[in-house]
């Protein structure tokens, strides 16, 4: 099977895990979303989440407040929200891609059907089902040529 080129001159829609993985630890994630240049985008109701679990995620992150809340605020400006309407008129296209199996996956795939984007996710399974590209950390490490 030949490998697909990635598609990172567009839009590029990251999920719940990978951001989380940027919150948690100083790592190849975080420099990606911070320093890759990418045109990076996620649905608008992840800040919530990451809102009404900061406390469990700032003591997992073993940051101070003020690196915690600097980081949030970096990645809050860096990353476009994906508009909640612009997300709903895919959500039944995402779900049926996605067989039913995963619903949380389901607005994140709807976002990158409605921009056209690749999807940024460590979760193998899209792969199979995702109708869009879908593109692992490791992956982008390759393609923007980091060591």
């Amino acid at each position: 099977m030949t490998a697909r080129p990635l598609p990172l001159d567009g839009p590029v829609v990251v999920d719940a895990n990978v951001l989380c993985s940027a919150l948690l630890r100083d790592g190849t994630t975080r420099r990606l979303l911070l320093y890759g240049g990418l045109d990076l985008h996620t649905p608008g109701i992840i800040w919530r989440e990451f809102e009404r679990n900061r406390a469990y995620l700032l003591k997992k992150s073993r940051a101070t407040v003020a690196a915690f809340d600097l980081l949030l605020d970096a990645l809050r400006d860096l990353i476009g929200e994906v508009p909640l309407a612009l997300i709903g008129e895919r959500m039944g296209e995402a779900e049926e891609s996605l067989g039913g199996e995963d619903s949380l996956d389901a607005p994140y795939v709807a976002a990158a059907v409605a921009l056209g984007a690749a999807l940024w996710t460590q979760d193998k399974a899209l792969r199979a089902t995702a109708p869009v590209p879908v593109v692992s950390t490791e992956e982008l490490v390759a393609a923007l040529g980091i060591s």
